[in-house]
């Protein structure tokens, strides 16, 4: 069992059951081995979340921003993969802001993770002809929009009405609207 398995297993486990459902033992049972493999790799649980904390910035700001944007310069369908990833990772994203409530390391990697997202998204809507202080704006109204989706869920539990025209609404008064 190698150390990026036991980190692999805390990013699932974080996701289903959030920072508090991250234990020791839980994980020891899921990948069938004792709790010796786990201190082998980590002194503590502290230092498996701090490798969490880690992992997901890294995730968040370098692998999937990569992929998402990396292979289309138009603005509009980078958008467009930024909102379809925030689907996509809203589990695990989710934990990890309830986590950063009561974590100052999990606040700073939350806060890091989304200024590099700000970043992104600003530089999209300023591709679509926006200035810079309200491409900023716009940009910090659809994070706060998207990550509300998932934090605050439709009340009949399926999808919010309307959350595919959302981009739509965002870009009111641009020159793709």
């Amino acid at each position: 069992m190698a150390r990026r398995d036991w980190i692999e297993a805390a990013y699932q486990e974080l996701a289903r059951a959030g920072e508090r459902g991250v234990g020791i033992n839980a994980l020891a049972a899921r990948l069938g081995v004792t709790k010796g493999s786990f201190y082998w790799h980590f002194k503590d649980r502290s230092e498996l979340m701090g490798a969490l904390l880690d992992r997901w910035a890294h995730e968040r700001t370098d692998e999937v921003l990569a992929l998402a944007l990396g292979s289309t310069p138009d603005p509009l369908e980078r958008l467009r993969r930024i909102q379809a990833l925030g689907r996509e990772v809203a589990p695990v994203d989710r934990a990890m802001r309830l986590w950063a409530q009561h974590s100052p390391d999990a606040e700073e990697a939350v806060r890091h993770a989304d200024r590099a997202l700000l970043g992104h998204i600003a530089a999209c809507l300023e591709g679509l002809g926006l200035v810079p202080d309200e491409a900023r704006l716009r940009a910090l109204l659809m994070l706060r929009t998207w990550v509300g989706g998932y934090l605050v869920p439709a009340p009949d539990g399926g999808e919010a009405p309307g959350a595919d025209r959302t981009l739509d609404i965002f870009l009111a008064d641009t020159a793709v609207s």
